[in-house]
């Protein structure tokens, strides 16, 4: 996918605050999707860049979607996003996520031989995946171990509870939406962010769980090219229309 976007984007992936290789946020800090897209508005602008199509997915999502509501992006990707569940959903995603946590946890030290077959990444990545199995035995370690040790996980998880996004109305750039059916988390979300995006844009992916970007890339990349390459096209014929 990195290599299909970056033959005509220069692409930047990053790892939120608390995730991956990034140290989380201090420890007076809620990691609410806008103190996050503080950081990566910090992110930016140390690396000089004013605004920019936006993409992610889950909390990535909401982030993206923040920073378009400040007026950052471009366009934004958001797949699967979530913020706008009911209490009950709230708690049974808070649920999944902690369970899947402490499962990685106790997973760890066996994480080696555990991804080594698409069995025992199947066995693991299941919850969040409709094609585990796909993954390569590097990637899968990886993301199982950055599952159980990234330092921010728990805090985001409990701030995520109570963390409503705001002035989705005053995104004004255009927003695709891709929501997998076969999603357990996050899917009925999905029509409610359009409802209170102006203009964004909803496709259902049939079959695919939450992270469809792992399910099957070669349609989100394809899917994430042609929206790129229209919102460029819309922009240029609004740029070439005469003022009235």
């Amino acid at each position: 996918m990195h290599d299909a976007l970056s033959r005509d984007y220069d692409v930047i992936a990053m790892d939120l605050p608390g995730f991956g290789n990034s140290p989380a946020l201090p420890a007076s800090t809620q990691p609410t999707a806008a103190a996050l897209a503080d950081a990566v508005e910090g992110d930016m602008d140390r690396v000089g860049v004013d605004s920019f199509h936006v993409a992610g997915y889950s909390l990535g999502a909401r982030v993206a979607l923040e920073l378009a509501s400040r007026g950052r992006a471009r366009s934004v990707i958001a797949i699967a996003p979530d913020g706008l569940g009911t209490p009950i959903e709230r708690i049974h995603q808070a649920l999944a996520l902690t369970t899947g946590r402490s499962l990685a946890g106790l997973l760890a030290p066996i994480a080696t031989a555990l991804t080594a077959t698409p069995a025992g990444r199947s066995l693991f990545f299941s919850m969040e995946r409709s094609r585990p199995w796909q993954l390569s035995a590097d990637d899968a370690r990886h993301l199982l171990l950055n599952y159980a040790n990234s330092p921010g996980y728990p805090q985001t998880v409990q701030a995520s509870m109570f963390d409503v996004p705001k002035r989705l109305h005053q995104i004004n750039c255009p927003v695709l939406i891709l929501q997998g059916t076969a999603d357990p988390l996050v899917a009925l979300q999905a029509p409610r962010f359009l409802a209170l995006i102006p203009h964004a844009q909803l496709r259902w992916l049939p079959g695919l769980n939450h992270i469809v970007i792992s399910d099957d890339p070669a349609l989100i990349t394809r899917l994430m090219l042609d929206f790129l390459a229209d919102t460029a096209h819309a922009g240029a014929l609004a740029s070439n229309r005469p003022l009235a």
